[in-house]
C-alpha cells in the first residue's frame, strides 16, 4: 500500500475515490433493481397460483351448495314423481345464481353425456355432450363426468366460450356425482381475469420500482454529493497540514505545531521538530530517522482517509436504510393482506410504518425544498384527496377512527403533487394524532365562487394558541409525540404557492381549510 500510495498524488487519490464511489453507487443501483425484479417475479407468480386456488375453492362450494340442495330434495321428497322432482331440481338451480357475467353458474348432465341444466347454453339441453371437445382437443363433458365419479369429485381445465365477450377463454370446473341419479353436477369459472390482475401488478410494480428507484439515486446522489463536499473540505485541512509538515521536513526547519488542524499531525510535528532538532544537534542515523518519521505520517493520512470515507458512508447508508424497510414492510403486509384479509396486529404494525413513512417524507423534503424546483401539473384533486384518504385509513382504524369524506367529482387545479401531498398527509396525520377516541374525521372537497376548498375536521380538545400553531417544533400537547415540524411545512407551502389557510377550534370541534384558486 504504502509503494503504491508513493507514486499518488492527493488530487489523484480523490479523483480514484470519487471513480470508486461512482461504480459501487451503480452496483448499489444495479443489485436493487435486480432484487426488486426478482421479488416482482415472485409475487405474479403467487398471485396467479393463489388466485387458481380461490377460484377452484368458488366452483367447488359452488358446486356442493347444489349438490346439498339436490340431496335435500332427493331425501324430503322421495314420495313426488322423479322427473316432475328432477325438473323442479334442475329449475331451482339454474337460477341459484345471477348468471348475467357467464361464469360461477351450476350445469348438470348425466353419466351418458346428456345436458339435464345448463342456464348460460340452454340450447344444449336434451343433447348428449358426451364427445364435444374444445379448441386443444380435450373431450370438457367425458373428462368431467369421468372426474366427478371420484370420492372427493375433481377439476377439469378446458377452453370454453365466454358469453359476455363471445370469445374462446380458458376456464376450470369442478364436477361431483349424484350417485343416486347418475348425476355429474359441476361450476366453472373462466380465468381470463387473471391477466387483468397481473397487467395491474405489472403497472403497479412499474410505478413504485421507478419512484423507487428514483428516490433512491436522488437521496443516494444528495449524501454523496454532500459526503464528497466534505470530505473535500476535509482534504483541504489535512492537505495544508501536510503541505506544513513537508516544507518543514524538506527545509529541516520546526513545524508551528499551533497552526497544525489535526491532532494526529500535530503529533506528527512534535515528532518532526523532535527528528529536525535531533538532527541539528547530532547529525547521526539521518536516514533511518527520515525513514520512521516518513512512515508515521503516512499512517497518520491513511487514517485520515479511511475516517472521511467511513463518515461518508455512514451517511448515505442511514438515508438509505430509513426508507427500504418501510417499503419493505408496506408491500409485505399489502401482500399478507391479499392472500389471508385483514389482520389487526398486522394493521397496527402497518399504521406505525405509514405513520414513520409520512415523517420520513417531511424530512426529505425539508432537505430539498432549497435546491429543487417544484413545477405544477394538471392534478385532479378529487382523486388525489382519495388515494390519501386511503393510505391514511389504516392509520385512523388503529387509533379507533375512522375517516368519512364528501368529494365533489371531478375538479381539477394546477399544482404540484409533491407540495400538495406534504398539505393533505400532514393535515390527516395531524387530525388522527390529536382526535378524540370514537369520532370520525370529516375530509370536504367543494367549489365557492373563487376558491376550491379542502376541509378537514376532527373532534379535538380546543387549540390555545393558534397563533403559534404554524411555528416550528411547536407543539399544543407534547404528550401526543411527534416533532412540530409538520404544520410549519403547510404554512410554508401555501405562502409560497397562494393557498390561504383558516382553523377554526371551538367546542370541541377542530377544522382546517384551504383555499386552492379557481383555474
Amino acid at each position: 500500500m504504502n509503494k503504491f500510495l508513493s507514486n499518488k498524488s492527493i488530487n489523484k487519490i480523490n479523483l480514484f475515490s470519487a471513480l470508486f464511489s461512482i461504480i459501487l453507487f451503480v452496483v448499489v443501483i444495479v443489485i436493487i433493481i435486480f432484487n426488486s425484479y426478482s421479488q416482482y417475479q415472485e409475487d405474479i407468480k403467487k398471485i396467479e397460483k393463489d388466485y387458481i386456488i380461490s377460484q377452484k375453492k368458488f366452483v367447488e362450494q359452488e358446486t356442493k351448495r347444489a349438490l346439498q340442495y339436490i340431496e335435500y330434495r332427493y331425501q324430503t321428497n322421495k314420495n313426488d314423481p322423479l322427473e316432475k322432482l328432477q325438473v323442479e331440481i334442475t329449475e331451482v338451480i339454474e337460477h341459484m345464481r345471477n348468471v348475467g357475467d357467464g361464469t360461477g353458474y351450476v350445469f348438470i348432465y348425466t353419466f351418458d353425456g346428456i345436458n339435464i341444466a345448463d342456464p348460460i347454453l340452454k340450447q344444449n339441453s336434451g343433447k348428449n355432450m358426451l364427445d364435444f371437445t374444445d379448441p386443444n382437443g380435450k373431450k370438457v363433458i367425458y373428462e368431467l363426468i369421468a372426474e366427478s365419479k371420484k370420492q372427493n369429485g375433481g377439476f377439469v381445465e378446458y377452453v370454453w366460450n365466454k358469453p359476455t365477450t363471445n370469445t374462446l377463454e380458458p376456464k376450470i370446473s369442478y364436477a361431483k356425482a349424484f350417485t343416486p341419479w347418475k348425476w355429474m353436477v359441476g361450476a366453472g369459472v373462466y380465468l381470463d381475469d387473471i391477466e387483468k390482475i397481473l397487467n395491474e401488478k405489472k403497472k403497479e410494480y412499474t410505478v413504485k420500482t421507478t419512484k423507487f428507484i428514483l428516490q433512491i439515486i436522488a437521496i443516494v446522489s444528495v449524501m454523496y454529493i454532500l459526503g464528497f463536499l466534505v470530505y473535500r473540505y476535509l482534504m483541504l485541512f489535512i492537505k495544508e497540514d501536510i503541505e506544513k509538515i513537508r516544507d518543514a521536513s524538506e527545509n529541516l526547519t520546526f513545524v508551528d505545531v499551533n497552526e497544525i488542524s489535526f491532532k494526529e499531525f500535530k503529533k506528527v510535528g512534535h515528532h518532526l521538530n523532535e527528528m529536525t532538532k535531533s538532527l541539528q544537534d547530532l547529525n547521526k542515523n539521518l536516514e533511518q530517522k527520515v525513514s520512521d518519521r516518513t512512515q508515521e505520517l503516512e499512517f497518520a493520512k491513511e487514517y485520515a482517509l479511511d475516517l472521511v470515507a467511513k463518515q461518508d458512508k455512514f451517511i448515505k447508508d442511514a438515508i438509505h436504510e430509513i426508507n427500504t424497510p418501510l417499503g419493505i414492510i408496506i408491500i409485505n403486509i399489502d401482500l399478507f393482506n391479499l392472500k389471508h384479509g385483514k389482520n389487526k396486529y398486522l394493521s397496527k404494525i402497518e399504521a406505525g410504518a405509514k405513520i414513520i413513512h409520512n415523517i420520513y417524507n417531511d424530512l426529505e423534503y425539508m432537505i430539498k425544498k432549497d435546491r429543487i424546483e417544484y413545477k405544477y401539473t394538471k392534478l385532479n384533486l378529487t382523486e388525489f384527496l382519495e388515494t390519501r384518504i386511503d393510505f391514511f385509513e389504516e392509520i385512523a382504524f388503529g387509533n379507533g377512527l375512522q375517516i368519512k369524506k364528501e368529494l365533489q367529482k371531478d375538479i381539477e387545479i394546477d399544482f404540484n403533487d409533491i407540495l400538495l401531498q406534504r398539505i393533505i398527509d400532514n393535515t390527516l396525520s395531524n387530525a388522527i394524532k390529536y382526535s378524540l377516541d370514537e369520532n370520525d374525521i370529516m375530509v370536504k372537497l367543494f367549489s365557492t365562487n373563487d376558491n376550491y376548498v379542502v376541509e378537514v375536521s376532527n373532534s379535538s380538545e380546543d387549540i390555545k394558541n393558534l397563533e403559534k400553531l404554524f411555528k416550528r417544533f411547536y407543539r399544543e400537547n407534547d404528550s401526543r409525540g411527534g416533532f412540530g415540524i409538520g404544520l410549519n411545512i403547510i404554512k410554508e407551502i401555501c405562502d409560497k404557492n397562494n393557498v390561504s389557510v383558516e382553523i377554526t377550534s371551538h367546542n370541541h370541534l377542530t377544522t382546517f381549510r384551504y383555499n386552492f384558486k379557481l383555474l
